[in-house]
């Protein structure tokens, strides 16, 4: 759309805390096909179009090529499994708070720039160590992960855990601290994720519900997570993924999930956007 026209014609800007910049020059398309094969492919569309988007990027999927997925919950690493081999496929995530402000302008809106990956049998193999090469030298905090299960299901505690807490309530990150019965929500929210993840073999740390809720603290107070902030904008939602997740794993493996049960009823009218 417009922001893929804009930046094809002027390139694009960026602003963030670390300092403004501009690209002058961004080789950008829609169709993959024209792009031949790659050493990476980083995934970072919403995981409803993650399914569409691994059909597409076929064309550029070579015998040594690296699929990174990055999105929001805990089923991406599978959903790109169903499609290729698990030899092409990495763990990731990202921390990192930035919006399209208008076609071709990117703002970064927190100190937070994290970019963590790991083979899913835990070794540090040299195109993962070369990745995170790569991605120190462009200025990321990149990590390469021995546990990358392990740091999915954390940041999946910290999602889904204040996501739906902030989205229900129409509040931002600091306005949801400040209330003492919505951060006490956000505490048994993210106490639910975390019995989840155990239950299903996680090996979370004792301390792993205090130490997320203490993750609040380095998000701008005036920030909206991304849930949200897809809501008010009208736009398709990933809950599905988040407390949908939440819900259909706990009633598999017999854990009581009673606030996402009511998150993902609340939220299921505007799945859909509009």
């Amino acid at each position: 759309g417009p922001h893929l026209a804009t930046i094809r014609e002027r390139g694009m800007s960026v602003k963030s805390p670390h300092g403004e910049f501009r690209l002058e020059t961004v080789a950008a398309t829609d169709d993959p096909s024209t792009v031949g094969t790659v050493d990476v492919v980083l995934a970072t569309v919403k995981l409803y179009d993650l399914d569409n988007a691994c059909a597409m990027i076929a064309p550029m999927i070579g015998p040594e090529t690296m699929i990174i997925p990055v999105q929001n919950g805990v089923s991406a690493v599978e959903m790109v499994c169903s499609r290729y081999d698990r030899k092409h496929v990495v763990g990731g995530l990202v921390f990192v708070a930035t919006y399209v402000v208008a076609p071709g302008e990117v703002e970064h809106k927190a100190e937070l720039h994290r970019l963590a990956f790991g083979e899913l049998d835990g070794a540090l193999s040299d195109r993962v160590l070369a990745f995170r090469d790569a991605g120190q030298k462009a200025g990321f905090d990149a990590v390469a992960s021995q546990d990358i299960e392990l740091e999915l299901w954390a940041k999946f505690a910290l999602l889904a855990g204040l996501g739906p807490v902030t989205t229900l309530s129409r509040q931002t990150v600091g306005a949801v601290e400040a209330d003492r019965d919505l951060w006490d929500l956000c505490r048994r929210s993210v106490g639910e994720v975390v019995a989840v993840g155990r239950a299903k073999g996680i090996a979370f740390p004792p301390d792993i519900v205090e130490a997320t809720l203490a993750l609040n603290a380095q998000f701008d107070p005036n920030a909206k997570n991304s849930l949200l902030l897809d809501l008010e904008a009208g736009r398709r939602l990933e809950h599905e993924w988040i407390s949908g997740e939440i819900v259909r794993l706990g009633r598999e493996l017999g854990v009581p999930t009673p606030f996402h049960e009511i998150a993902y009823a609340a939220l299921k009218p505007f799945a859909e956007g509009g």
